[in-house]
């Protein structure tokens, strides 16, 4: 058997005894620790490499933190961590998005690769027969031995009787699914499939532009049909409408943001503040595809480029304002109706949108491919979302409205909201509702009834899940809000219900 067959045996084996009916918590950590160390067991120099090393970081960064909170993010950042951390292992010179990219193509085609290579690998010529093969010479005969025992079943009721006395308990359909699932998961990971086009291209293209003369220039599609002065002149024409019509939209938002501190009649605040956020963080992107295509080849080592090149950065430097000015209209709905998740989104959205322009400025200013710029984005995005799962957020998002809301610096909060976040800030929910019932004249009321419905509802849910989860779905988090609040209501300060 190849030391790579056992590896997915032992994987698959703990990802089926650890998530079978499990919530996320630690079964992550460990699982994660068990796939670390496994694709080190087969490459002992991936140690020496920084990309690996940083992708099994975040692996077990992620993961240890839905140890810790056991919420969504985590979790995402831990698939797209496995996901990079397979790749880079299969290739450790792959960029990050192409290390993802072969892993999601390499799950995806697992159960016809799976098949396949079994049935190559048993082939007389090869003089063996794999593991893999051997498994399903076994399995496929059980499973249809067992298929025609459910049909003697429902055709013969004196079989049926006689079955009936066997205890068949321990096979569990949804377990078999589960851990089929779980196999071809891990078979992905560890026997991995690349496209060799996209691969050769990310090996073969640095992230400085190799230069390009005119001759080569003129040989290609666009150089054929248009000369160089009139590509240069078409690229000066685009920046000056852009940069002005930008320049519009900018002057606008300034003059109405920062000067006259109002908006225009006809227009009101909630069209202005909610309506176009998410446009405005699409028009960021364009305006990043629109330099990369014009700074695409022969353009970066063209000598008369100066204008195009200052109007480029006339251009970056209006987008980063816009920046700005979507940050400060994102301020005004959480000063005025507080903090909610998406809020928060919007300014993570708006930090990697400066982060894409600042790149695409180092792009240009010294001539970067534009692969240059997929590879520095993906770390720092990745980077984003790996200190993002530190943070917990529904607590932040809790705290900052409670105390603003009563300190009447909100106009209002969306009570029901509150009730719905996370378990991670239900203990919190708790204590600001025990401090509310004890004032004597509260400015204003955060805990109307129906919210205090859904916090005891969230309690019984929490309680519950804690009552049979089993140790694999251990979470810090979930056990702490459940003791402050079964402490709470020991201490007579809230009623149990």
């Amino acid at each position: 058997m190849k030391t790579t067959d056992i590896f997915i045996l032992i994987a698959t084996a703990a990802y089926s005894f650890l998530f079978y009916k499990q919530s996320p918590g630690l079964n992550f950590l460990l699982f994660n620790l068990l796939i670390v160390s496994l694709f080190l067991s087969t490459n002992k120099t991936l140690v020496r490499r920084t990309s690996w090393l940083a992708a099994a970081t975040g692996a077990i960064l992620s993961a240890f933190f839905i140890f810790w909170w056991g919420t969504t993010l985590p979790v995402l950042a831990n698939i797209c961590s496995l996901f990079m951390l397979a790749g880079l292992s299969f290739n450790p010179q792959s960029s990050l998005l192409v290390a993802a990219f072969n892993t999601f193509i390499s799950t995806a085609t697992s159960i016809p690769r799976f098949f396949q290579g079994s049935i190559k690998i048993s082939q007389p010529e090869t003089g063996g027969t794999s593991t893999f093969t051997k498994l399903l010479l076994f399995i496929v005969p059980a499973i249809v031995t067992l298929l025609f025992v459910f049909v003697y079943r429902a055709a013969n009721p004196i079989f049926e009787k006689f079955t009936d006395q066997l205890n068949l308990d321990f096979i569990s359909f949804n377990w078999c699914l589960f851990t089929l699932f779980g196999f071809f998961f891990v078979f992905g990971l560890f026997k991995q499939y690349v496209i060799n086009k996209v691969n050769d291209a990310d090996s073969q293209s640095p992230d400085n532009l190799p230069t390009i003369t005119l001759e080569q220039h003129l040989q290609s599609d666009i150089g054929i049909q248009l000369s160089v002065p009139n590509e240069v002149l078409t690229g000066i024409i685009l920046f000056i409408m852009l940069n002005l019509v930008l320049l519009c939209v900018n002057g606008l938002d300034v003059f109405y943001m920062w000067i006259v501190v109002r908006l225009p009649e006809g227009i009101t605040v909630a069209q202005y503040l909610h309506d176009g956020t998410d446009t405005l963080i699409l028009s960021i992107i364009m305006a990043i595809a629109v330099i990369l295509f014009v700074f695409r080849g022969y353009l970066n080592f063209f000598e008369n480029n100066k204008w195009l090149k200052a109007l480029a950065y006339t251009w970056i430097a209006q987008n980063i304002l816009l920046v700005i000015t979507t940050a400060n209209r994102n301020w005004w709905i959480i000063e005025s109706s507080g903090l909610t998740r998406r809020r928060i989104g919007v300014y993570v959205y708006l930090l990697l949108c400066i982060v894409g322009l600042t790149t695409t400025f180092i792009k240009v200013a010294q001539r970067k491919s534009n692969w240059f710029l997929f590879r520095k984005n993906a770390w720092v995005f990745y980077s984003v979302f790996i200190i993002s799962c530190f943070i917990n957020w529904d607590e932040l998002i809790v705290n900052y409205n409670c105390q603003n809301f009563k300190a009447l610096q909100l106009d209002y909060i969306d009570r029901g909201y509150q009730a719905e976040l996370s378990h991670t800030c239900l203990a919190t929910l708790f204590k600001y509702y025990v401090a509310e019932k004890k004032e004597a004249n509260p400015a204003k009321q955060v805990f109307t009834p129906d919210v205090v419905i859904s916090m005891y509802a969230s309690y019984e849910r929490l309680k519950a899940h804690q009552a049979k989860a089993g140790w694999q779905s251990y979470c810090i988090s979930r056990q702490q809000n459940l003791n402050a609040i079964n402490k709470m209501m020991a201490n007579n300060e809230l009623p149990y219900r």
